[in-house]
């Protein structure tokens, strides 16, 4: 293989250098050593930084919905070293070394990140607003109008009723009815009036003890049986049952006057 170029030139300014009474060779030794050390200082710094333990990464509290930012190796350019030329004398120009190609540093990976468990949080129960509501106004309910009062007007004083005078049967006469006389006769016992009714009998005394004050006729009916002589039947109607009565009616010594009288209780 053929040398750079560019070295070759060096050499030749070397050559021609030596031939003409040659430039100083000290100079150019220090300013050689002080390239390479420099270019080594680089370049240990640039190799040595890739065998670093990587730094442990800080642990940043993240937020579930935020990601975790990617740090990108970020290559640094190599310095290149300018040989300061010697005053006066030609400087010959050092071959650059070519620079190696930066190589990418491995991406720091992330620490661990912390596993975020949702928690779900129970939401606190607001009690409810309950509005009534509202309430219903009761219709007035109409009253009721009590009635006017009555008027009580002051009772009756109940005057004790008269007794009753006691009729006294008028002597029966010749031209009186036989149904009157019978009628007259009853109305004396149911009044309690035994003297009077005697007087309707031509003998005897009464014997219809059913006549009392609750006792009423029904009715009466008359018959002629003969010459002046009559036959008189009477329902009498009283507490304790019904009569049928028969009377015998003749003409006496002061009217027509009963001669004979029985009673008969229907069922």
């Amino acid at each position: 293989m053929s040398e750079p170029p560019r070295r070759r030139r060096v050499d030749e300014e070397r050559g021609e250098g030596r031939g003409e009474g040659g430039l100083p060779l000290f100079p150019l030794v220090v300013v050689v050593i002080l390239a390479g050390l420099l270019l080594g200082g680089v370049l240990a710094h640039f190799f040595g930084g890739s065998n670093r333990a990587p730094t442990p990464a800080t642990r940043v509290a993240v937020a579930p919905a935020t990601q975790a930012p990617t740090v990108a190796p970020t290559p640094s350019a190599a310095p290149s070293a300018t040989p300061s030329p010697a005053a006066g004398s030609p400087t010959a120009i050092p071959s650059p070394t070519p620079a190696r190609r930066a190589t990418p540093k491995a991406a720091v990976s992330p620490a661990a990140r912390p596993t975020v468990k949702a928690t779900a949080v129970a939401p606190t129960p607001t009690p409810a607003v309950i509005t009534p509501a509202p309430r219903r106004s009761a219709a007035p309910l109409p009253r009721a109008t009590p009635p006017p009062a009555a008027t009580l007007h002051p009772a009756a004083t109940l005057r004790p009723a008269a007794p009753r005078p006691v009729a006294t049967a008028p002597a029966p006469s010749v031209a009186s009815d036989p149904s009157g006389v019978v009628r007259a006769y009853l109305g004396a016992l149911a009044r309690g009036d035994r003297q009077a009714a005697s007087g309707y009998l031509s003998h005897g005394a009464p014997t219809e003890s059913f006549m009392t004050a609750d006792a009423r006729i029904a009715a009466i009916r008359s018959a002629a049986i003969g010459s002046q002589q009559y036959r008189v039947t009477a329902d009498v109607q009283t507490g304790s049952g019904e009569y049928y009565v028969t009377f015998t009616v003749a003409p006496g010594p002061g009217g027509l006057q009963i001669t004979d009288h029985y009673a008969i209780k229907t069922q």
